[in-house]
């Protein structure tokens, strides 16, 4: 299970980040390491980001049980740029709704490689997507080397810059309309990302494709893409004879979003 301590789209203060997630300003590793780890504070990357204009609007720990899980364990953060202006978002054309971040992922316990990616907060459902790497590549790397926050941040900046086509493939997306089998089709395939074992009982297309706002209704496929993402994450609906959880594994809510925004593009390539 994952605490996440976001505030919609607000930036989370310094007092926030250390009363909610302690492990993101540790000071130093868990003191189990050997000579071969290299420290990569988090709070140094919170710094620099901050002093480029990026703040931190949300955060991810796990509900640790242990206090050294706690103090210096696996966390995410989700930096947004002041300033920035939104995209519009397709299902809602008069209005600029989504917001461009970067996630950072790091432990200081050696429970997790420090890990750098893309991703789109959307307004209309408070959905955290997570562009493909395949799109706009993944920075990942051990606790081993020089790495430092300035690296860090140079790294953000290649993403900042990959990310630039992004709102073309919204608005491409939107104008894509799928047929009722192909929309069906999408979804058995978006089902078995995340159900992937073959011996898996595989959601209805309807379960995947219900959408929740009526801005979500039809079957264009940004729509078609944002409808089967909240569904694969948040769950809700009956899988057999048990109801699909929502995902809170953070990796595996990282994978699910990575592979679905490649199925996405794929099926946009279909269209010549």
């Amino acid at each position: 299970m994952w605490y996440n301590s976001g505030m919609n789209n607000a930036f989370l203060t310094r007092d926030d980040i250390v009363a909610r997630v302690p492990s993101a300003l540790a000071s130093t590793h868990d003191g189990r390491r050997s000579d071969l780890y290299t420290f990569v504070p988090t709070l140094d990357i919170i710094n620099s980001m901050e002093s480029n204009g990026w703040g931190v609007v949300a955060a991810k720990v796990p509900k640790a049980r242990k206090s050294a899980s706690r103090d210096f364990g696996i966390h995410q953060l989700e930096f947004q740029e002041r300033g920035a202006v939104a995209l519009v978002d397709p299902r809602m054309p008069d209005s600029k709704a989504i917001f461009p971040r970067i996630h950072i992922l790091n432990s200081h316990n050696g429970t997790s490689r420090f890990q750098v990616l893309a991703g789109l907060y959307t307004l209309v459902c408070s959905n955290g997507l997570i562009v493909s790497t395949a799109s706009v590549g993944e920075f990942s790397t051990r606790h081993t080397g020089s790495f430092n926050a300035e690296d860090a941040f140079r790294t953000v900046e290649q993403f900042r810059a990959a990310m630039s086509g992004i709102g073309d493939t919204m608005q491409l997306w939107s104008g894509l309309q799928l047929s009722p089998t192909e929309a069906d089709e999408f979804a058995l395939a978006a089902a078995r990302i995340r159900w992937n074992d073959p011996a898996d009982a595989i959601p209805a297309p309807t379960d995947i494709l219900a959408p929740h706002r009526e801005a979500d209704v039809g079957r264009d496929l940004w729509r078609v893409f944002n409808v089967a993402q909240e569904n694969l994450i948040g769950g809700g609906f009956k899988r057999a004879t048990r109801e699909a959880r929502k995902v809170t594994n953070l990796r595996e809510s990282i994978r699910i979003n990575s592979e679905l925004w490649n199925l996405a593009e794929t099926t946009a390539m279909r269209f010549g």
